[in-house]
């Protein structure tokens, strides 16, 4: 509508600095960055990653700031535009500090936790208070009456919400934008009250004690812990990403491409934390997110926006002090909010509502500024009309075009959703159905919706296999085709997105997973792990896996040498342990492999599958009391573990414990209602007769998780 208004004018009035030209070119690098990223499509629309660095969302906020500094000509009109900022986030304030207290008034439960606010994570909401507080000031120094009051309720309450975020980086900005405030207002210390400069001075203090010393306030509500990268490990990931290749020197991996930069380069001592299998979309600053991202070129061109727009406030600041203007103060408080929000790019990385923030604070100080306006006439016969009239149409199609693809992925999105909750709710088909829709309505270009869709997949073959009294007639009519849609899906993810490595390792999981139902799958999901480990060559879980398909060939020692790869980087990792016991198990050395499971239980102590596979192991070395033992901690652990009840009913009726070995089957038949054999043992034991008697046992199959999990 704004676009509209200004192209439907007879007479147009365009704003200009020369300080623009850093805009556009920033927009030009970050268009060139995008047609050399890795993923075109995640970098031009951000989602599915990083939404905020996007070429979209960074070309809308530079719309924006067009608009804004064409459409708002007076001064009241900004005016309007702050205040409505000031009491929007007045609103935004209030909201997420309920939420904070546990005081939830959204009816759906992915609102219903304490972390949930309308800005982003609690740390970001923090932030955004803080570089609203100086314009704040501002306000109620040039307000009055009523619209004073309330501009100083919002400043009450937004400084509260400070105390109860007290992150260090909103103190940090905080403590700029007041110190711009009170070095300009010693200078024009004629139109500032004493209380002002008082006020901006105990600010000041106040942001120094809490964001130097970090000191903490007891007695209120924890606030959510967040996590991302050190500044050093960021920066060390940026050089190592820049080193790639010549493109990605001066334009960096693609916007919102920073997880793909994080996998690759991540350190080997993130394994020793807890969050070694976290994969963060962006690092610890902007400033060195957009170095990533976008290259020296994009460093170079969005540094030069914060300098020149830093030149150019000083100057008109200082000009409207020789000039005695009496609504400096004003300019003053947007460009201290401004200053902050530029000093938060280089500690904190910039989600949707940051970068609104800088491009809103920029686009209203020019706009209140006095900067030169060029205006002309059209005439019906002008070329200037003519250009005009085409660049509108151009815009106006351009946008409608976007906005309906915009709206696709919309619809795609709720398609998506429906799938994971149809797959939650065990829904598989349905699941498919939902996912398929997903795919068709972005054309095939989403990797995670491939991805997921062949996992679903995975879940349809186990749901043929395990149908009991099926013709092999039809099961060979119903299994090749789902076979090959799930490998035909997971191939797709990685077409989409190459450098993705959650789409090599489900690739890899989903060939492993077929082994016995396509020739050749195991040499093909070989090569997805080994392509998954150049991504992420830290990952132990990777070379778990590729271990795991050597195994299943029966080479050993290929097998031993990848899972021993896996504990270099992760000596407490409990899956390769626990691999190199089965290794030990196949090679017949029962009292190693119970030894390698021991030392696999005292470093994943929470672990169900291994608790339940060493009662395996001890029960097979008939050492039943220990065998009971793990059986009745993995129950603990999940009380639907229907194998661990299994044989923990086994051994309760070899010590003669009937009934409580009848009460395990009785819960294992609840979980299982068509299996014969449990049927079969609950009628020996309800007969007083052994548990087996007349039955041979199959031993229960190992449960397998997804490579990646399905979640929304």
């Amino acid at each position: 509508m704004l676009a509209f208004k200004i192209f439907t004018r007879r007479k147009n009035q365009f704003k200009f600095q020369p300080f623009e030209f850093s805009d556009y070119f920033f927009l030009v690098v970050l268009a060139a960055s995008t047609l050399f990223s890795s993923y075109k499509y995640g970098s031009f629309w951000g989602w599915p990653l990083n939404v905020a660095s996007s070429f979209l969302t960074i070309s809308g906020f530079i719309l924006l700031y067009f608009l804004i500094i064409n459409i708002f000509q007076k001064k009241g009109e900004i005016f309007g535009l702050l205040f409505t900022l000031a009491l929007s986030s007045f609103l935004a304030v209030l909201f997420g500090g309920f939420q904070l207290f546990g005081k939830f008034f959204i009816p759906f439960d992915f609102a219903k936790i304490s972390s949930f606010n309308t800005i982003g994570t609690v740390n970001s909401l923090g932030i955004f208070v803080a570089l609203l507080l100086p314009l704040i000031i501002s306000l109620i120094f040039i307000s009055k009456r009523l619209v004073k009051v309330l501009l100083i309720i919002f400043g009450l309450v937004d400084l509260a919400l400070i105390f109860l975020v007290n992150f260090w980086v909103a103190w940090i900005v905080l403590l700029i934008g007041m110190a711009a405030i009170l070095i300009f207002g010693i200078a024009r210390r004629e139109i500032f009250q004493t209380g002002w400069l008082t006020l901006s001075m105990f600010l000041l203090v106040l942001s120094l004690c809490f964001g130097i010393f970090r000191i903490s306030i007891p007695g209120l509500p924890t606030t959510p812990l967040e996590v991302s990268p050190s500044q050093k490990t960021t920066f060390n990931i940026t050089t190592q990403t820049l080193k790639e290749s010549i493109p990605a020197l001066f334009l960096g991996s693609g916007p919102s491409t920073f997880v793909y930069d994080y996998s690759k380069f991540k350190p080997e001592t993130i394994n020793q934390t807890a969050f070694w299998g976290v994969r963060f979309s962006s690092g610890a600053s902007e400033i060195l997110d957009k170095l990533a991202t976008c290259g020296i070129l994009g460093l170079i061109s969005f540094l030069g926006i914060l300098a020149v727009f830093l030149w150019f406030g000083f100057r008109g600041l200082i000009k409207k002090v020789a000039k005695g203007d009496s609504l400096w103060i004003f300019s003053l408080g947007i460009f201290a909010s401004w200053l902050a929000t530029a000093t938060a790019l280089f500690f904190y990385p910039a989600n949707l509502s940051l970068g609104f923030l800088f491009w809103i604070f920029t686009a209203s100080f020019i706009a209140f500024g006095d900067s030169k306006i060029k205006s002309w006439e059209l005439k019906p016969s002008s070329l200037a009309n003519i250009g005009i009239s085409f660049l509108s149409i151009f815009i106006l199609i351009l946008g409608v075009g976007i906005f309906f693809l915009a709206g696709q992925r919309y619809v795609a999105e709720i398609r998506y959703l429906q799938g994971i909750r149809a797959f939650q709710r065990g829904d598989n088909q349905a699941a498919i159905n939902s996912l398929l829709s997903a795919v068709n309505l972005t054309g095939g270009k989403q990797d995670n919706y491939w991805r997921d869709l062949s996992q679903v997949y995975l879940f349809r073959i186990n749901e043929e296999l395990l149908k009991k009294d099926v013709p092999q007639e039809e099961l060979q009519k119903t299994i090749p085709p789902l076979v090959s849609n799930a490998v035909n899906s997971a191939k797709r993810a990685t077409d989409v997105a190459p450098r993705d490595v959650a789409n090599w390792s489900v690739r890899g999981f989903v060939y492993r997973n077929v082994v016995n139902l396509i020739g050749g799958a195991e040499e093909w999901a070989i090569k997805s792990y080994e392509e998954a480990a150049k991504l992420e060559p830290a990952n132990p879980y990777i070379y778990t896996e590729l271990g795991r398909v050597y195994l299943a060939k029966n080479e050993r020692d290929k097998a031993q040498e990848q899972f021993q790869k896996a504990l270099e980087l992760k000596s407490d990792y409990a899956p390769a342990h626990f691999q190199i016991a089965t290794i030990s198990v196949l090679e017949g050395k029962t009292g190693e492999a119970i030894e390698k499971m021991e030392t696999a239980r005292a470093l994943s102590p929470f672990d169900v599958g291994l608790a339940f596979q060493l009662g395996v192991l001890y029960y097979n070395d008939k050492q039943y009391d220990k065998a009971k033992a793990e059986f009745e901690r993995a129950v603990a652990l999940n009380g639907n573990y229907s194998n661990a009840r299994y044989f923990l009913g086994l051994i309760y009726d070899r010590e003669g414990k009937k009934s409580e070995a009848i009460s395990q089957f009785e819960k294992v038949a609840n979980l299982n209602p068509d299996n014969e054999e449990v049927k079969k043992i609950l009628a020996n034991l309800r007969g007083e007769k052994p548990a087996l008697e007349g039955i041979t046992p199959a031993q229960p199959p190992i449960e397998e998780k997804p490579a990646e999990k399905l979640e929304k």
